[in-house]
């Protein structure tokens, strides 16, 4: 998978998953990207620290030993 394609699936993913989001206050919300094209995201979290650590562990969760996951976006947003 190419970084053009990772950052196209991951403002994908955020797009949808802001989109369906019914919380009013101010949250925040991560993708993680694995080398092979594996993915974890994350929302409705308090704190970026958090976000950042469900779509880590998302990601890791869908990815073999030899891929390293990377946050590729973060975003707080209504």
């Amino acid at each position: 998978m190419t970084s053009v394609q990772r950052t196209g699936l991951a403002a994908l993913v955020l797009a949808t998953v802001f989109a369906t989001s019914t919380t009013s206050a101010l949250a925040w919300g991560c993708i993680a990207v694995s080398e092979e094209g594996s993915y974890g995201y994350s929302y409705s979290y308090d704190n970026e620290g958090s976000a950042r650590e469900k779509a880590l562990t998302e990601c890791a969760n869908r990815t073999t030993e030899e891929s390293v996951c990377e946050i590729t976006e973060c975003d707080e947003s209504e």
